[in-house]
């Protein structure tokens, strides 16, 4: 349990940081996170992975209060990278490393996935994102932070009551796209793609 837990090496580097909680416990062992690029889902996810890593060190932990269990392992799948010299792809790495928490992560690890089976095409990727974080929530029973844009997936919280959905919420004013920042309960309305895009430089007539 967090209660207002912050990036400590993001909050040195702006202006305002939005704290959020998190609660993770035997009932509620997965959270599904959706919203948009640029919301903030893998800044939330490895403050979790620092305060645990800290507190687990009995260290100060950026956070107004927190209460960590017995945590064995971190397990972490983010961010996108290959290996060339290896003849190992991005979805290779991805795939790679996705099997080694599969096989290793326990009911006492903390497992931090984002985005997994983005590269590659849209249904096996659905399938293996699916296929993953029902294995997570149902068999190894790790304690999981996972986020994702299949919208799909959101549906998982009616067959699993240990799976919830939590969402970073994103405002459009005008032509503009507002990041809040914040977590809250349920899934997101929409991922703001294309708002993304456009704030990105893309050319109005693809954007069109």
């Amino acid at each position: 349990e967090i209660e207002g837990g912050r990036h400590p090496v993001v909050e040195r580097q702006i202006d305002s940081f939005i704290a959020n909680d998190t609660r993770l416990s035997p009932a509620r062992r997965m959270l599904l996170i959706t919203g948009p690029n640029m919301g903030g889902k893998s800044t939330y996810m490895r403050q979790v992975a620092l305060i645990t890593l800290l507190a687990c060190c009995g260290l100060w932990v950026p956070a107004q209060s927190a209460r960590i269990g017995e945590i064995d392992q971190i397990f972490t799948r983010i961010g996108a990278s290959d290996d060339l010299a290896g003849g190992r792809s991005t979805f290779m790495v991805e795939m790679t490393e996705t099997a080694h928490i599969l096989h290793n992560a326990s009911a006492n690890s903390l497992v931090l996935l984002d985005e997994i089976g983005r590269g590659t095409s849209t249904f096996d990727g659905l399938a293996l994102a699916w296929a993953v974080a029902r294995h997570l929530v149902s068999a190894t029973r790790a304690f999981t932070l996972f986020a994702t844009h299949y919208f799909e997936l959101t549906q998982l919280a009616n067959e699993y009551k240990q799976l919830v959905n939590v969402h970073l919420d994103a405002k459009e004013h005008g032509a503009n796209l507002v990041f809040l920042h914040a977590v809250e309960e349920g899934p997101a309305s929409q991922s703001y793609g294309i708002q993304v895009a456009r704030l990105a430089g893309v050319p109005s007539p693809v954007i069109a």
